[in-house]
């Protein structure tokens, strides 16, 4: 009605960080109104067929591998794949409400939250139930329900929960955003009493394909209503499909290998673009992170190609199963980590065996239960500087100096401000009280500030002196920052006694 085209930002995107959709803050507060303004407009107003042909969405990829990208969605598009999902999967949904754990800011959770109910008629609850517990709260205040989630979520569900109380109330599992470990999914069935639909596609294709797995044996797709499979000379999926831009005619290529299973379904390989090239040999990522989860020592795993010197290598990381932290702990992380290659060796190629390790608690997810690369890589980025490197330090009784040196890749100067970094001055007041706390036994709790005085900002690199000063009868600590420019900063830091 309003002749304009929607975009829904990914939860990790900022509207002005977006190309062409800057937002002023006055646009902000229309756009707000707009429901308003168009409560009336909607009761005169009618949409004509041209008009819906022309009307469009735009989704953003999760960006999980890198840059968000941009997919604009046709109206006849999204209706198309509506009504493909109720021919599929409507006649068990009923009566049902949708719950879910994923955002309505990306595909699936758009089509199975938002416009396949909507259009059908099914109540949907407009919260997302990110934490387990919710879901399963949610779920018992309704007759029955659906879930749409992710494998990340479904992972985190476990047998302490109340599944006798649960289970009557489910209709539908449906799980999309990633593969469904064969384990989750009849874990997940165990407690249920529903085996999870999964379904596959990608913001580019809609969806394409769904299963059910049951065992290692019944693991094929089944394309969806009306969408047509091959697999290229490259062993790619190729799709032509009502859910592709109507001057998609040809076959598209996704980025997704496949192989026919003699049912005839197909099977995924992984994403093609999870085939890397490391000294000339090709070498799966997905093949990695597979062996590792062979392992009796790993729970999950996620694995990426890093460049570094000239040379590519594999990069893991691992969250291991329960107990064998402690393992960790006592045979050192070189240890462990040799151990681990060692079983590794009869899977893997020595090209194929990590190179560098890091074990975390989860793997780091995006809001849409995708891995991020970003975030993994992160995990190998330097540790982050937040403390100046003390080039001379000369403490007498209650008084202390520190020639400190300022390091332009200190975290605090970061955004303060942009393109003319200066120290902050609550970080000069934190540094005092960091450097006197390992020279005197400060008290808690902090009470107050005095006399606090900003003359000169510190920029990167400078050297500078801070001199400290405890009184413990007054409980309070002098502080001032000096360079052969002159005063930086001052004050008092007053401590009191916890009652």
């Amino acid at each position: 009605l309003a002749h304009k085209i929607v975009a829904l930002p990914g939860d990790s995107l900022v509207a002005a960080q977006i190309s062409g959709c800057a937002l002023a803050q006055t646009q902000i507060e229309q756009m707000a109104n707009f429901e308003l303004a168009t409560a009336s407009l909607a009761a005169t107003a009618e949409l004509n067929l041209a008009e819906l042909q022309q009307a469009q969405l735009i989704v953003y990829t999760s960006g999980s591998s890198g840059q968000a990208k941009a997919i604009a969605k046709a109206w006849p598009q999204l209706l198309n794949e509506v009504a493909a999902l109720e021919s599929q999967f409507g006649a068990q949904l009923d009566g049902a409400v949708v719950l879910g754990t994923v955002s309505h800011q990306h595909i699936y959770g758009l089509l199975f939250r938002v416009l396949w109910p909507l259009v059908q008629g099914r109540a949907f609850s407009t919260q997302v139930a990110f934490f387990p517990e919710s879901l399963l709260q949610q779920s018992q205040l309704h007759t029955k329900v659906i879930w749409v989630s992710s494998p990340a979520h479904y992972k985190r569900l476990s047998a302490d929960y109340d599944w006798q109380g649960i289970a009557p109330h489910l209709a539908a599992l449906f799980s999309s955003g990633g593969i469904l470990p064969l384990n989750v999914a009849q874990t997940v069935q165990g407690y249920s009493g529903l085996l999870i639909q999964e379904i596959f596609g990608s913001s580019e294709t809609g969806g394409v394909a769904h299963r059910q797995s049951i065992d290692a044996a019944h693991v094929a797709w089944s394309a969806l209503p009306k969408v047509q499979i091959q697999i290229s000379l490259a062993g790619a999926l190729q799709i032509k499909s009502p859910h592709l831009p109507a001057d998609q005619t040809d076959w598209y290529t996704m980025d997704d290998a496949a192989r026919w299973h003699s049912d005839g379904g197909f099977e995924l390989l992984g994403r093609l673009d999870r085939i890397v090239k490391i000294e000339e040999k090709r070498i799966s990522l997905v093949a990695i992170e597979q062996a590792l989860l062979s392992l009796p020592e790993v729970k999950d795993a996620a694995v990426f190609a890093e460049h570094e010197n000239g040379r590519e290598y594999i990069a893991a990381v691992l969250v291991l199963q329960p107990h064998q932290d402690a393992a960790l702990q006592r045979m050192g992380k070189f240890r462990f980590c040799e151990q681990l290659k060692r079983q590794l060796t009869t899977q893997l190629t020595s090209l194929a065996l990590p190179r560098r390790w890091r074990f975390v608690a989860e793997i780091p997810l995006n809001t849409q239960g995708k891995v991020s690369q970003a975030a993994l890589k992160a995990l190998f980025s330097p540790p982050v500087r937040l403390l100046p490197q003390i080039l001379d330090l000369q403490p007498e009784g209650n008084c202390a100096t520190y020639q400190l040196k300022i390091g332009a890749d200190i975290a605090y100067f970061a955004g303060h401000f942009q393109n003319m970094p200066v120290l902050p001055g609550v970080t000069q007041i934190h540094w005092a009280v960091q450097f006197a706390r390992q020279q005197w036994l400060l008290p808690e709790p902090f009470l107050r500030l005095e006399a606090i005085k900003f003359q000169q900002v510190i920029l990167p690199e400078m050297m500078v002196k801070l001199d400290l000063n405890w009184d413990p009868v007054k409980l309070r600590l002098t502080f001032a920052f000096t360079s052969p420019s002159g005063a930086h900063s001052s004050g008092r830091i007053v401590f009191g006694v916890a009652l």
